[in-house]
């Protein structure tokens, strides 16, 4: 299956721009990267990878990378529940925004690439 991945991450689209298509929006916060999925959601675009993965809660992190469909197709139900929900919780725990070290955000980056990587390979062995 063909696929796209929409990230705020460097480092992922550092990882795999060459590899896959990625929109890599460097200034969005993590709900501003659901908000664009949702876009995508209502062209038609289906999510493969739940939006809300991994053990760090929606603002506890500013890093957030999601994978959908390479091409859109007609509006997935599913996909649209999905990313208005993530959007909901993810408002429940924004908090004011936080002077993270170098350190942290580069912790942050790695463990949202890793997410995403197991994302890739999940998606690739079921091809």
């Amino acid at each position: 299956m063909k696929f796209r991945i929409i990230t705020n991450n460097p480092l992922v689209n550092l990882k795999y721009k060459d590899l896959y298509p990625v929109d890599h929006l460097d200034d969005a916060t993590f709900l501003e990267i659901l908000e664009f999925t949702r876009s995508k959601v209502h062209s038609g675009y289906e999510i493969l990878t739940h939006p809300l993965t991994g053990s760090v809660k929606p603002g506890e992190t500013p890093f957030k990378s999601i994978i959908i469909t390479e091409e859109a197709t007609k509006l997935n139900f599913d996909s649209l529940k999905l990313i208005e929900d993530a959007i909901i919780t993810t408002r429940k725990f924004i908090l004011k925004k936080v002077n993270w070290t170098d350190k942290v955000l580069g912790d942050f980056k790695l463990i949202d690439c890793d997410i995403i990587t197991s994302g890739i390979e999940s998606i690739n062995q079921n091809n």
